[in-house]
């Protein structure tokens, strides 16, 4: 899915519901790796980026650029739903780098992040950078020809090119985004244990957005449903209907701008047949998008194959329902799938493929690399569905049965289908 930015009333009732809620500590979620080592990688895609568009050196503003480019170390993020930051980081082609914004950025992104990366401050006040006067592009102007990737004085907008360069991570990247994935899928276990029967879209939404919150992970999306809403929406924002037997917890989530995503389902009660085959058949076509997603794949490819699959498992067409997901990364999607795309799988890319059948979805996050793939939002203790495909074993969340009344989970056993449906 498309994520939207995280809206204020979101976190407002986060903490509305935190105050009356058993407090809960968790450990902020950390990474301690050699961000010098990630930084300097990063630094001979940049310059090669320069100079393949004579270009002198690249000015950053978007948030997720600027967490990319340090490591995730610096935020430059003030507005929670607006991906241009307040402060921006110019990276020259002799390497050099310098950090320009205003007083009210300077302190604390030099003093906890850029001073110690070798940044050198170019500070304006905030008031001359206004639609009657912008210094800003006098300041660019005195380093020569400059790329940006947003609209900003005296710089050329190479945004489209640039975000290539995020596409295929580090080792240290993919550290991290292993870690940042079994704790975001964790918090979303979290909650899926604790709603009961009675509750609301809004409070579970708050529920799940204070599991995040707590494990210092931001939620950007944030779909919550239950019952009949799962099953008339595909992105069901929560409306305030009460948990009656079964409840959708869907989110995108990421911290050092890197972001998950993931969904996972609970049914309160014996869980119908019909509910049971078509998350079934969703897992086979998730399976199939898996086993396809390979590096030097054109996407193209995989969309074409895709309406095949979900022909094979009997829901033709299904798929013009709801967009099918795409690259992750450093964007809740780098791009989506869609017919005549030119985009290719690259090495060591994250995916979100989002596979859905009328009233059930299978979104998982994974890294693919040449030896495979790595589900990344996997955890201990969910209920999985094991498909077999073309003689390879591909686990996929199953629903998790709780009792009727709230109670607690009903032991199930993984079990295998086939997934060489004809």
């Amino acid at each position: 899915m498309k994520a939207v930015k995280l809206f204020p009333i979101i976190l407002i009732a986060s903490s509305l519901f935190l105050s009356c809620a058993k407090d809960e500590k968790f450990e902020n979620l950390q990474w301690k790796g050699d961000a010098q080592k990630e930084i300097a990688e990063k630094m001979i895609r940049v310059q090669e980026f320069l100079n393949a568009n004579k270009l002198d050196g690249i000015l950053l503003t978007q948030v997720r650029n600027v967490y990319w480019m340090t490591a995730g170390l610096a935020n430059n993020q003030i507005v929670l739903n607006k991906d241009v930051g307040a402060a921006s980081i110019l990276i020259m082609k002799d390497g050099k780098k310098h950090l320009i914004c205003s007083g009210s950025e300077a302190g604390r992104m030099m003093d906890e992040s850029l001073g110690k990366l070798g940044y050198e401050l170019k500070m304006y006040n905030w008031y001359e950078a206004s639609p009657v006067k912008d210094v800003r592009g006098e300041i660019i102007k005195q380093f020569g020809k400059i790329g940006s990737d947003i609209d900003f004085p005296n710089t050329i907008n190479v945004a489209g090119k640039f975000k290539e360069l995020r596409y295929s991570l580090t080792e240290s990247e993919l550290e991290r985004y292993r870690e940042l994935g079994k704790a975001a899928t964790e918090a979303v276990v979290d909650v899926c244990l604790k709603i009961k029967p009675g509750m609301d879209e809004y409070e579970i939404e708050a529920m799940t957005s204070n599991a995040l919150r707590n494990r210092g992970i931001l939620p950007t999306v944030l779909l919550t449903a239950v019952d009949e809403r799962i099953y008339k929406y595909r992105h069901a924002l929560p409306g305030g209907a009460k948990l009656n037997k079964y409840a959708m917890v869907n989110v995108v989530a990421e911290k050092w701008g890197m972001p998950i995503a993931v969904t996972r389902f609970v049914h309160f009660g014996p869980l119908p047949d019909e509910l049971k085959s078509k998350l079934e058949k969703v897992a086979v076509v998730n399976a199939h998008y898996q086993e396809a997603t390979r590096p030097g794949t054109q996407v193209s490819e995989i969309f074409d194959q895709m309406k095949n699959w979900y022909a094979k498992v009997g829901y033709e067409g299904e798929w013009m329902k709801h967009h099918q997901g795409g690259a992750t990364g450093y964007d809740d999607r780098e791009w989506v799938a869609y017919p005549g795309i030119k985009e290719f799988v690259r090495n060591n890319q994250t995916f979100a493929w989002n596979p859905t059948i009328t009233g059930t979805k299978v979104e998982e996050t994974m890294v693919v690399n040449e030896k495979g793939f790595e589900v990344v939002t996997k955890t201990k203790d969910w209920p999985m569905i094991i498909v077999d495909l073309n003689g390879k074993k591909y686990p996929q969340p199953a629903i998790m049965i709780r009792g009727e009344k709230g109670g607690k989970p009903t032991k199930q056993n993984d079990y295998e289908i086939d997934g060489n449906l004809k």
